[in-house]
Order: structure tokens, then C-alpha cells, then sequence
């Protein structure tokens, strides 16, 4: 029976080493600032999402509502952030409101504030091996494979998505942790011949049901990062078909229940990590508790 790996408590554990970390270290809890353009209810159930695991890391939540700004006055949110010495990190909400560029706003951030890792001062630090900030939801996606997979020294990894957000990020970290990589996307010829072979599988599409028995070999291990709304069925699911793979892979992250902690294990880490660089102060990442 493929195992369907839930990650809340795991990262709860993480969490609690971030917190310990910060305690010992520093007299206040990080600030994470999350900017949102929005008051629907995807976003605002992000911000709970976050705030609740703000808490068990030791990391202040300040939610900033800049629905309703146009792109001069959302930048100036963000630029009066990234100059307030109480804030640590800025997480921005997407999709942006109508007018808004993203490129404006992330250019609007302090590469030393960026703890979603998106500034390019950042991902080039990735690419060149040695980050600074960890990209979140490569990361989270890494963090999740080595705690099913262990080792990946050697294995043959393959990405489905080359975004500059997950798929090219993760392809970097892949890389550091001496794995055999390839990156399939919409350009490719016969994806499925690719993920065939992958003993490591990342999906990073956002199609639902994308993966099934036919893309994965048997015993294969699978990284769910996508995520789609299904409306017949009323919630969310992932870019695999658990029904089709069942039996087949050896396991897989469930959806939302995955990933996403870890992501945003990640994103607060990185908070933390802004506080203690600020202070000139050594910082540690956490890492997961071993697989029982």
C-alpha cells in the first residue's frame, strides 16, 4: 500500500526547534509582515494558516491590508515595510489586484527583507549553491522527499515544471544534494518516458489528477506540489491520482496536508533568519525529525 505522507506534525516539531532557537537567542519574536491586496477568503485563510504556525515557530504575524491601493501606493506599503526596523521579513499575497505589476512590487522589497526568496539577489544565491534565504516551496518539497527518500545522493529526480518560483529553485537545491535532475515542462517530448524513470517525482503543475499510473515506476516516490480546485468535489486536490498510483508508488505527500506545512516551515525559518542576520548573530536551520 502507497504511503500518503501527512506533514502537520512534522512540522509542528520543526517549529518548535525554530522557537527554541529564537528563544535562547533573541529578546523579541520576528516580525513576518504579509501583505495582502485582497479580502477574499483564499488569502485570509493563508494568513490564519500562517499565524497559526507563527505561533508554535515564535514568529509574529502583521497582516497589511493594501486592497483598494493603486501600484504607486501598494509599493509604498512595501517600501515603508522593508524600512521598518521592527519588521524582519515580507511575504507578499498573490495574485496582486488589477494594476498592480509584480515586478514593481517584488523590485519594492529589500533583498535582506525577501524572505519568500523571490528577489533575484536571492535565487541567484541558490544558483549558485549557496542560499542565503531558502527558496520556500522548494524547500518544503526538498525537505518532504529526504524525509521519505533519505539520501538523495545519486538518485534520479525529475521535476514536471520549470516555474522561476518552484521547478528552477528546486532543480538548484536538487543539484546541492548531489541527485541526477531533469526538468520536464510543456515543451518536452514524451514526459512520461522522463518521469518513468524518476525515482523521485516533483509535480509542480497545479492540474489536477496529472500524474497517474502510467507516469511512475513501481516503488517511486511522490513530491505533490501542485494544487487545483475541484469544484464537482467541492475541495482541493493535487497534481497525482492517489486512486491510479495506490500500490504502485511507495509513497506520496498528501494534498494540502504536504507540502504546504513545510513551505511554510520555510517561509518563517527565513524570518528568523532575517532577525538574526540583522544582529550579526549565527543562524540554524531546523531540520525535520528523523522518519520512525
Amino acid at each position: 500500500m502507497t504511503t500518503i505522507l501527512h506533514t502537520s506534525e512534522l512540522a509542528e516539531r520543526y517549529l518548535g526547534t525554530l522557537k527554541a532557537q529564537i528563544s535562547l537567542h533573541l529578546d523579541y519574536p520576528p516580525t513576518l509582515a504579509v501583505v495582502t491586496g485582497t479580502t477574499d477568503a483564499g488569502p485570509q485563510a493563508y494568513i490564519r494558516r500562517i499565524s497559526a504556525l507563527g505561533e508554535h515557530g515564535g514568529i509574529n504575524i502583521k497582516t497589511v491590508d493594501a486592497a483598494g491601493q493603486d501600484e504607486n501606493a501598494f509599493c509604498q506599503t512595501v517600501r515603508e515595510l522593508g524600512a521598518n526596523p521592527q519588521i524582519d521579513g515580507i511575504l507578499i499575497l498573490f495574485p496582486l489586484p488589477d494594476g498592480v505589476s509584480r515586478d514593481a512590487v517584488l523590485a519594492a522589497i529589500p533583498a535582506e527583507k525577501d524572505v519568500d526568496c523571490l528577489h533575484p539577489l536571492n535565487l541567484g544565491k541558490v544558483t549558485a549553491g549557496s542560499p542565503g534565504f531558502q527558496p520556500c516551496t522548494a524547500t518544503g518539497a526538498l525537505m518532504a522527499a529526504e524525509y521519505l527518500a533519505g539520501d538523495l545522493r545519486g538518485k534520479n529526480c525529475v521535476i514536471i515544471g520549470s516555474s522561476a518560483v518552484v521547478g528552477r529553485p528546486l532543480a538548484m537545491r536538487l543539484l546541492d544534494r548531489g541527485a541526477t535532475v531533469s526538468v520536464v515542462h510543456i515543451d518536452t517530448q514524451d514526459i512520461t518516458s522522463y518521469c518513468r524513470n524518476a525515482d523521485v517525482l516533483f509535480s509542480a503543475v497545479g492540474k489536477a489528477r496529472l500524474v497517474n499510473s502510467a507516469w511512475i515506476k513501481p516503488g517511486a516516490i511522490l513530491i505533490d506540489i501542485g494544487i487545483s480546485y475541484c469544484p464537482a468535489e467541492g475541495r482541493v486536490v493535487g497534481d497525482v491520482d492517489l486512486e491510479s498510483i495506490d500500490h504502485i508508488a511507495s509513497a506520496v505527500t498528501a494534498v494540502p496536508d504536504g507540502v504546504g506545512p513545510l513551505t511554510t516551515c520555510t517561509l518563517l525559518a527565513n524570518t528568523a533568519k532575517s532577525a538574526f542576520d540583522r544582529l550579526g548573530l549565527d543562524f540554524s536551520f531546523p531540520d525535520l525529525p528523523p522518519k520512525a
